[in-house]
């Protein structure tokens, strides 16, 4: 009996839904524009780096549920957690999407800033994703996602459907960070202790580049990378505590970081990234902090601290940097992630 006064109610409240009006007005504003004026460093210091906002579900990007979605969830006394982060790792972002792995929940978020409009990517044809961690868009708006389990890169489209695998167990231990480069893609296998380069469109093993060991060009578990504008790679070599940089056919160039607990030193360094002007973002995950380096490994500035607040961190992992110098991290305990902007010398902050 309960059953069937369920269904009923359910059924005029869908008609109510269906028949009211939303009572929503179209935004207009820039949903990444600043939310509170938080700065490094600290007045009366040039600012350098801004808060901008945090991003932890579809809520925050202007995704609201429709009266029918609240109907039936408020008669089911269901809680709608569809788009909320629980481990975030990898990033990437453009003019419309960011987009975040999630391990925690076996997915990849894909949050639609432009359209306000969330969706996940779960699986590649009924093959389920186990450990989502590298993420990268090319020109063509496919969707690469590295499987540290499934021991591949996933190839989508746009709207999430699968398209193809780049590698497979056979080529790799455990893939982690990617990044395109022109016509190919660089996959960072940790356990392995080197980078795969493949052809994006064929699938085809061009080269490898790294070994176990610590002199220039070796790697000791390697986590993350990042294509930088001025056509290198810069590699995250997490347990030699140093940041390494290649060319595309993997040469080595140069590198600079060491273990220790000052700043400038590495404790469990994570993500990485480089702005425009060639700068370089290390997130550690020991510190709770994001340390700015120029090319030379100078110390630029840090910022962030332990916590829960807006530009606090707790165990930021990947880092990613957009085409207008914002500055994605991945705020992992906090299941989230922050977005921060970078200002040039002579930008005014609004």
């Amino acid at each position: 009996m309960k059953n069937i006064v369920r269904i009923i109610s359910l059924c005029i409240l869908i008609c109510i839904a269906g028949c009211a009006s939303t009572g929503q007005t179209t935004q207009t504003t820039d949903l990444l524009s600043p939310e509170t004026p938080l700065v490094w460093p600290s007045p009366p210091q040039s600012p350098r780096i801004q808060y901008l906002k945090t991003i932890a579900g579809p809520a925050d990007i202007g995704v609201r549920k429709t009266l029918m979605r609240k109907a039936i969830d408020a008669l089911m006394g269901t809680e709608d957690i569809e788009g909320i982060m629980i481990r975030p790792y990898g990033i990437f972002a453009d003019t419309e999407r960011i987009y975040v792995t999630d391990p925690g929940i076996h997915a990849l978020h894909v949050y639609d800033v432009s359209h306000r409009e969330y969706f996940a990517i779960k699986d590649a044809q009924g093959l389920d994703l186990l450990s989502p961690i590298g993420v990268a868009i090319d020109k063509e708006k496919a969707i690469y996602i590295s499987d540290s389990i499934l021991r591949r890169i996933l190839v989508f489209d746009r709207k999430g459907k699968y398209l193809r695998d780049i590698g497979s167990p056979d080529y790799f231990i455990r893939p982690a960070g990617i990044a395109l480069y022109g016509d190919n893609i660089y996959v960072v296998d940790t356990h392995a202790h080197h980078v795969l380069a493949f052809n994006r469109f064929t699938g085809q093993l061009l080269f490898t580049f790294g070994k176990n060991g610590t002199a220039p060009g070796e790697f000791n578990y390697p986590t993350n990378i990042f294509a930088g504008k001025d056509n290198r790679l810069y590699i995250m070599d997490s347990l030699n505590f140093r940041v390494q940089i290649f060319d595309g056919t993997g040469q080595w160039v140069g590198s600079f970081g060491r273990h220790g607990n000052g700043s400038g030193d590495f404790s469990k360094p994570k993500g990485i990234a480089v702005d425009s002007e060639g700068h370089v973002y290390v997130a550690d995950a020991v510190f709770d902090i994001l340390q700015i380096f120029d090319r030379e490994g100078t110390l630029l500035l840090s910022f962030g601290t332990s916590g829960q607040g807006k530009g606090e961190m707790v165990l930021p992992a990947g880092v990613f940097v957009d085409d207008r110098d914002r500055i994605y991290v991945a705020d992992s305990y906090n299941k989230r992630i922050q977005i921060f902007q970078y200002l040039a010398e002579k930008k005014e902050i609004r």
